[in-house]
């Protein structure tokens, strides 16, 4: 009985894990940087304030000659009051490991009231220094985003495929627990043990 109680505390630790690695949000926070996260955020943030003078130092110099006037424009699109903002998708090419490499990092985010929703896309180069923004869009809409639907459903899709992964696994366990105390029980009945 002792053996049964921890194989069912066991389970119920790996049930927690697996749902909690099966969230889209925890998988994408786990590929990207803290510093990666604040960078998207604050982007996120001073083009919905209008912030152009914290917005110049992050976006490569010649977009920001091309595109500077945009970003007010841009500010407009999104929702006003209470806001969320989530990463809802990440993307990273690199062609070396060291302070020389080239990296290339895509960003998608989310921010919505519940009513509005306003998508932020942008790629990052970095070449030895910092990174820098080489190209955004902003779109706003009154119905949530395609990609943001798609990560919620391939997010219910891994839930879905942990569990099931879990009940199998589950399964297995208690078939080798049943197979383990039959082999005794035969074993002790050979001996004359009752």
């Amino acid at each position: 009985m002792m053996g049964l109680s921890i194989i069912r505390y066991l389970m119920a630790l790996l049930a927690l894990g697996a749902l909690t690695a099966c969230s889209m949000d925890n998988m994408i926070e786990t590929m990207t940087s803290e510093e990666d996260r604040a960078m998207a955020q604050e982007f996120v943030d001073n083009i919905r304030t209008g912030n152009s003078a914290d917005i110049e130092p992050m976006v490569d110099p010649e977009v920001w000659r091309n595109s500077a006037g945009q970003f007010d424009q841009a500010a407009d699109l999104f929702p006003r009051g209470d806001v969320e903002t989530r990463i809802i998708a990440y993307s990273m090419n690199s062609d070396g490991l060291g302070e020389g490499a080239r990296t290339e990092k895509d960003f998608t985010l989310v921010t919505t009231d519940d009513q509005h929703w306003t998508t932020t896309r942008f790629s990052t180069l970095q070449e030895g220094g910092d990174p820098v923004i080489v190209s955004w869009s902003v779109d706003g809409s009154s119905e949530p985003p395609a990609d943001l639907e798609v990560m919620e459903t391939v997010g219910s899709v891994f839930m879905w495929a942990g569990i099931i992964a879990l009940v199998f696994f589950v399964g297995i366990v208690v078939l080798i627990i049943w197979l383990v105390r039959r082999s005794r029980r035969k074993s002790q009945e050979r001996a004359g043990i009752s």
